[in-house]
């Protein structure tokens, strides 16, 4: 028969075996909670870290592409992990005409060394009907060196009328296509403007009649002339539609009497002649 004290230490062991088992339960439940615990808290931090819009792929857009609005989406970027040359959302307007240099997946933020601008041709800067009108930097003045592409201008011509001096409008708000291709950007060749037919032609007819002086104007401002200034000048361009000067009076001799009559411009119909008299 087992010795009583043997019986009390095997009961012993199997305790000690159930508290052991019981206390790594609970270690491990207490991690897991701590583990969880500290990831809500990063999750909880990061949702409180300040965030920036930054444009981003609206989906997987291949090398080449020509990016428009529609290929774009704006995605929230905690700051710490924007990259300096991500681009906000008002950057859009920028974009126009630009290329990808390399594909980007859906979500990717779009990148400033990811684009490439080509140049158009300056003919696809033209509207129907317009004409791209050359102005040197001489006719300019002061302006020479501050004039951008995209800017409007007006030009006045002043020419002497009697012993006075009379300034007109010229060209009002012509937009800027191009300006010369110097190091700095500046107009040292002149200025490309965006010109209807009828303004070129008067420009150049205004070249030789006086002196120009050309002013900037705000992009928004959209203000003319009146119609009697535009006369005026064209007057003294001798642009102005000349009248038609009336039907000369021809004596016409019939038997018995004469008459005064007009004849018509060559080619039309000859007036009837009366009968004569018995």
């Amino acid at each position: 028969m087992m010795p009583a004290w043997l019986r009390i230490a095997g009961h012993g062991s199997k305790a000690g075996a159930y508290v052991l088992a019981l206390a790594a339960g609970l270690t491990a439940a207490w991690a897991v909670r701590e583990h969880i615990r500290q990831r809500v808290d990063a999750l909880e931090a990061q949702a409180r870290a300040p965030a920036v819009s930054r444009l981003v792929a609206a989906h997987d857009l291949p090398a080449g592409t020509r990016l428009d609005e529609a290929h774009l989406a704006v995605r929230e970027i905690p700051v710490q992990w924007a990259m300096g040359d991500s681009l906000e959302p008002h950057e859009i307007a920028a974009l126009e005409g630009a290329t990808l240099a390399w594909g980007l997946a859906r979500g990717e933020p779009l990148l400033k060394p990811y684009l490439s601008f080509a140049a158009p041709a300056l003919s696809s800067r033209l509207e129907a009907g317009q004409r791209a009108l050359h102005v040197p930097a001489a006719d300019l003045g002061g302006l020479a060196d501050d004039v951008r592409a995209g800017d409007a201008l007006d030009i006045y011509l002043s020419f002497p009328h009697g012993d006075q001096t009379r300034t007109v409008p010229l060209l009002q708000g012509v937009r800027v296509l191009a300006v010369g291709a110097d190091a700095d950007g500046a107009a040292a060749g002149g200025v490309m403007l965006a010109a209807d037919p009828q303004d070129a032609m008067r420009f150049v007819a205004a070249r030789q009649a006086g002196s120009l002086t050309a002013m900037l104007r705000h992009r928004g401002d959209d203000a003319t002339a009146s119609a009697e200034a535009s006369q005026e000048l064209d007057a003294v361009l001798g642009l102005a539609k000349r009248k038609q000067p009336p039907a000369r009076g021809v004596t016409v001799v019939y038997g018995d009497r004469i008459e005064a009559a007009a004849f018509p411009e060559a080619g039309g119909a000859l007036p009837a002649l009366p009968e004569a008299g018995p």
